[in-house]
């Protein structure tokens, strides 16, 4: 006996499932999983079979009550035999605990032969399969999961469940503003902005008046003066976004915050640095939940942020928000964060102060 997963397009009437059923039954095929999908060919069968021996008369008794050459066998193994309701709800389980893996879990649920994070912005297709064996689903309006499984197309119905894995873990947001207003839970009104080329001498300024160490915890040394560089890699959208906030009734910058990519696909670096006098005002908690926000709507998975072990603001604003801290390494901590339970739902197009809650902590 040998498990076969056995997917075949029948007609759209009263009998035809039956028909299909009576075949495998007359072959000796004992059906031990079933899924019926909708697609644009019509009504998608597929069936997880024992068949004793060899298979190929079975196949060919289901092709013959099948809408043409629409049968497709690959073997199975005892791990796909069981509910698809059940299997989504345990990888949503897993997912909430390691959304970074959505990619494996995506896999896991439609039997992928591969997954992996993908840059929706792409002018040109990075992939030359044949698109019906290739599924593409959006995490955000810049990241993606591409899909491929070779000679088995997915299905409309498959896509919905890979929306549905998605959307259980990374909840809508809806566009998360970058020019707007925050306030902290002290009632701080702030402007935020991003960061161009046009504000480098501000910047600069700002560095200038932060002490040393307030330098020392941001840049792990101390930083007076930014060179071209690192100017550069703050305006650079193909490497993150930085905002920089200033009082709200304007003046100069009094903070900056960074999310940036990073090797690990579907993870981003958030970073902070708060004027010496700003400090404590909850600028620096405002600011993380509006890249939080913001990281959601891009599609990112997971924010993280590496800062000296004596930073203890730093640690407490990324505990609170429901972080984890690894142990202190070379006298770094890094604190990791899923975007998932951390960024509230919310409709389009509000503004960037609702991240700012009660009962945050200040920074």
């Amino acid at each position: 006996m040998a498990l076969w997963r056995i997917r075949t397009v029948v007609e759209d009437r009263p009998g035809q499932l039956a028909a299909v059923v009576d075949a495998m039954a007359a072959e000796g095929g004992n059906i031990v999983g079933l899924s019926i999908h909708a697609d644009a060919s019509g009504v998608v069968d597929e069936f997880v079979v024992d068949v004793p021996g060899e298979h190929r008369t079975l196949l060919a008794e289901v092709a013959r009550r099948s809408v043409g050459d629409s049968v497709l066998a690959v073997p199975a193994q005892p791990r796909e035999v069981g509910d698809d309701v059940t299997r989504a709800l345990l990888l949503t389980a897993r997912l909430r605990s390691e959304p970074n893996r959505l990619p494996e879990a995506l896999r896991e649920l439609l039997l992928a032969d591969e997954a992996r994070w993908t840059n929706l912005t792409r002018s040109v297709p990075e992939f030359p399969e044949e698109p019906e064996t290739t599924l593409v689903v959006p995490v955000g309006p810049l990241r993606g999961v591409r899909l491929r499984r070779a000679d088995q197309p997915f299905t409309w119905t498959e896509t919905a469940r890979a929306d549905a894995l998605v959307r259980s873990v990374l909840p809508p947001t809806g566009p998360a503003p970058i020019d707007g207003e925050i306030v902290t839970h002290k009632g701080t009104g702030l402007h935020v902005f991003q960061v161009r080329s046009s504000d480098a001498d501000a910047i600069q300024r700002l560095h200038r008046r932060c002490s040393a160490e307030t330098s020392r915890r941001r840049y792990f040394s101390s930083v007076r003066e930014l060179t071209p560089r690192m100017l550069g890699v703050f305006c650079d959208p193909e490497l993150g976004l930085t905002l920089a906030a200033r009082p709200r009734e304007g003046g100069e910058p009094v903070a900056l915050a960074h999310l940036m990519y990073t090797l690990d696909p579907g993870v981003g670096e958030i970073a902070f640095l708060v004027e010496d006098s700003w400090q404590g005002m909850g600028v620096g908690t405002a600011l993380t939940r509006a890249l939080t926000a913001i990281a959601a709507d891009w599609g990112l998975a997971e924010v993280r942020a590496e800062t000296v072990a004596g930073n203890g603001a730093m640690q407490r604003i990324m505990r609170r928000m429901g972080a984890t801290i690894g142990p202190p390494r070379d006298g770094v901590v890094q604190a990791r964060l899923p975007v998932a339970g951390a960024v509230p739902s919310r409709r389009p197009g509000r503004l960037m102060n609702l991240m700012s809650q009660p009962g945050a902590a200040g920074g």
